[in-house]
């Protein structure tokens, strides 16, 4: 009877264990800054507050054509404020949304590091907040962020194809330091010409981040290895000034950009810049969304994760299918106004 009793008693504890593991692998949710589960929530039930750098230029316009495209076909309901280039208006529009208890917040912040009380005050209310594009800081939930480091590796596997002699000698215009992401464009640049045998002889910052910029730093580059055939440059407008002081000294130079913007699609139509890495806003801003979406509605944790979004080559080959292909997605021609650009 003691040996039943002990059995009886033994299969009810096991019973209760099943129990308590299967309530627990039930549990559904995404867990906040503070490590609580909030509950999911009806695609009709979410509004996302998208707070966007400057809609001053296509890049950004662009981005938040994919947020907003996004919401509507996720369901979900809509509201964008615009920096306009302004940190403190970030700041200030950031907890803006966080008062009008939006579900969910994407940010394209035009400062990274002035976000995080403003990131912190959302968490601790609920809200998850994914970075589209530039950089974060605070308990975001995720970074969706162009994968710079294969850009650098698709503009030197370009050089190369145009340049097959391995003796041949490659320059790098390079952001300054603190532009974390943007410096990942030169070390991957770098990596591949390394991996492919290629001499980067001439490396320089760009001290003033614009075309003119581009132009100086071009100069030094090639007073300081005239025998350079190929410079890739990390910004856009900064390329463009590149392509055109080799064009000013009738310079047998092969320049490569990065961002894609409208002045680069122009110089590449030209034949002043011999290619570029193009930036997807659009997808940027579209996978922004959709995190949000795994978060709020399938109950997925995401905590300080970077999502890299796919960069392309752009050469004068493909240079008009890429281009309609952005007019069908975003609406916005890729050759634009000289002056609509990017960061």
């Amino acid at each position: 009877m003691k040996r039943y009793l002990k059995i009886s008693v033994f299969a009810v504890l096991i019973l209760a264990l099943a129990i308590s593991f299967s309530v627990a692998g039930c549990k559904t949710g995404a867990t906040t800054a503070k490590g609580t589960t909030a509950k999911t929530m009806k695609a009709s039930d979410v509004t996302i507050g998208y707070s966007v750098w400057t809609m001053e230029f296509t890049f950004f316009q662009n981005l938040e054509k994919g947020v907003k495209d996004a919401c509507k076909a996720f369901g979900f309901k809509y509201t964008m404020i615009d920096q306009k280039s302004d940190a403190t208006q970030m700041v200030q529009d950031l907890n803006t949304l966080v008062n009008q208890k939006v579900s969910g917040i994407v940010v394209t912040p035009v400062d990274p590091g002035a976000m995080a009380p403003a990131v912190q005050k959302a968490r601790d209310a609920g809200i998850p907040v994914v970075c589209a594009d530039i950089g974060k800081s605070g308990p975001v939930n995720a970074l969706i962020i162009s994968n710079n480091f294969q850009g650098g590796q698709l503009a030197a596997e370009y050089l190369a194809k145009l340049f097959p002699d391995k003796k041949t000698v490659f320059g790098l215009a390079n952001l300054k330091p603190q532009w974390t992401y943007a410096r990942q464009r030169g070390e991957g640049f770098k990596a591949k010409c390394d991996e492919l045998g290629y001499t980067v002889k001439s490396e320089i910052i760009v001290q003033n981040p614009s075309a003119e910029g581009g132009y100086d730093t071009m100069q030094q580059i090639m007073s300081a290895a005239p025998e350079t055939k190929g410079v890739f440059v990390t910004s856009g407008r900064e390329a463009t000034g590149a392509a055109n002081y080799v064009k000013s000294q009738n310079l047998d130079v092969k320049v490569v950009g990065y961002n894609g913007d409208p002045e680069e699609f122009n110089a590449i139509k030209d034949g002043i810049e011999a290619a570029t890495i193009l930036q997807q806003p659009y997808v940027i801003g579209y996978k922004a969304v959709e995190t949000l979406k795994e978060i709020l509605v399938d109950g997925k944790s995401y905590e300080n994760v970077e999502i890299p979004a796919e960069v392309k080559l752009v050469t004068p080959e493909n240079l008009n299918q890429i281009a309609d292909e952005i007019l069908k997605t975003t609406g916005n021609s890729a050759f634009g106004t000289p002056t609509t650009t990017t960061k």
